[in-house]
């Protein structure tokens, strides 16, 4: 029935022998009959049979499509995980279901529900090889009991395109009416006291109008890089001028926190896209100003290591190991509904347009550090 049991992190990573595929393959054959055919013709969501070991024994013709697979036959015996590509299924030898990711996964666990005789419907964010963007489901899970085997009857729902659509239209118009009402504000105090201190307000008022204009500006480039429309200007430029700049813009939006720079050893001359590395540091800055406190220091540091450019943020609050599985996830934000697209687009313009990596380190005792390495 199985072959022998790797070790996992999180489902049982034990798989099914390809005769046992081929024998089970027949069995939903068998029992489904003409019904096989209106999954293809009536049900509008991918279907899917699992059987114990979470492999695929039966789907219907959408499935092939989502997953890009040119031979459907190979779809046989994979793991829904491994069939999406999921950048997650090939970091261990058990595949789909068993790294630490995984315990995060909401389809995993609807699958391990029903394999437990009970139905369930969890949501999904599936980050996959090759592809620029998350990919969302929603994913509900059945228990089905042919003679003395037990399966999982799987129907998935994509929703990228409403999660994305509903994420930036929350995001947008929560940072534009913030920064909205900020220049309403100052804007009625120069009016109303104008023998006050009009160049404080003036100054207040141009810096936030210059801050709606960025934020604009950054969600088209979010928009354009989703959508791979984002053209790339590479220009040669220092990086530790840019990320002093970086830090001297926040600092006025954050005057209560001290941000500390390290400069380099050696120049860090590089190549690239300035403003969409410009994007990423400010976002990676700013995430560590809103996890600190005030008397809780964030440190920026630039240097060069193995032929790369590599900048550093780090502060000192640490994220719970839930949390950091997921946060290169779009729509994952520990700020509440409505946010999670900073450290997504980070991960999305390092790797998709920059070619280069980003990843972190968090623990309690040394904080939270984000690390982005660009080639020179």
């Amino acid at each position: 029935m199985m072959t022998e049991n790797p070790p996992t992190q999180f489902a049982p990573a034990g798989k099914s022998t390809q005769e046992t595929i081929e024998r089970q393959k027949a069995v939903i054959h068998d029992y489904l009959g003409p019904l096989s055919s209106l999954y293809d013709a009536v049900v509008s969501e991918i279907i899917l049979i699992v059987n114990q070991n979470r492999q695929i024994v039966f789907f219907n013709s959408l499935f092939p499509s989502l997953v890009d697979a040119r031979d459907p036959q190979r779809l046989y015996g994979m793991r829904p995980g491994e069939a999406f590509a999921c950048v997650n299924s090939c970091k261990t030898y058990g595949g789909c279901g068993t790294t630490e990711f995984c315990s995060k996964c909401g389809g995993v666990k609807t699958m391990l529900t029903a394999l437990n005789n009970q139905s369930d419907i969890r949501e999904c964010r599936i980050l996959r090889h090759n592809h620029p963007e998350a990919i969302e489901l929603l994913v509900r899970s059945t228990p089905l009991v042919i003679g003395e085997e037990l399966f999982s009857i799987v129907a998935i729902t994509d929703i990228s395109h409403e999660k994305r659509r509903r994420a930036l239209e929350q995001i947008f118009f929560h940072d534009v009416m913030n920064t909205a009402e900020s220049i309403n504000m100052f804007a009625r105090i120069l009016d109303s006291d104008p023998g006050g201190n009009e160049a404080d307000y003036k100054k207040n008022l141009i810096a936030g109008i210059s801050q709606l204009i960025e934020q604009l500006r950054s969600q088209k480039s979010l928009m354009d890089a989703e959508n791979n429309e984002l053209v790339i200007k590479s220009q040669r430029f220092d990086g530790y001028g840019l990320i002093r700049e970086v830090a001297d813009c926040l600092g006025n939006r954050f005057p209560e926190h001290r941000i500390c720079l390290d400069g380099p050893d050696e120049a860090v001359t590089l190549k690239t896209d300035r403003e969409l590395l410009r994007r990423v540091l400010e976002n990676m800055l700013l995430n560590a100003l809103e996890a600190s406190t005030p008397d809780q220091a964030v440190t920026a540091t630039c240097g060069i290591k193995g032929g790369y450019a590599e900048f550093r943020v780090h502060n000192e609050a640490h994220i719970p190991e839930e949390n950091r599985l997921q946060v290169f996830q779009r729509s994952f934000s520990t700020k509440g509904p409505g946010r999670g697209l900073g450290t997504y687009s980070m991960k999305l313009l390092t790797e998709r347009y920059l070619s280069g990596s980003i990843f972190l380190h968090t623990s309690p005792d040394h904080g939270t550090t984000f690390v982005v390495c660009c080639p020179l």
